[in-house]
């Protein structure tokens, strides 16, 4: 809850273009991107985008959009 709801907002707030939450119990990564004002945010702005990904997939962040990076190899 803490890292979905008050840092996802507060990043978004100080326009981080995008914020990963790894989540362990799940063997999942979110990916947030798109950071927007949204004045029924908790802090008055969220992502606008959000997945969910689990191996085999690999995500490409942004900085670095040709050199994916595989889910499994983010987890332990």
């Amino acid at each position: 809850m803490v890292d979905r709801d008050y840092k996802a907002s507060l990043y978004a707030r100080a326009r981080v273009p995008e914020y990963w939450i790894v989540d362990l119990v799940h063997d999942a990564i979110d990916v947030h991107r798109e950071p927007d004002a949204a004045p029924g945010a908790l802090y008055g702005s969220r992502y606008r985008s959000r997945e969910t990904l689990r191996a085999p997939a690999a995500v490409a962040p942004l900085i670095a959009p040709d050199n994916p990076i595989p889910i499994a190899d983010l987890l332990p």
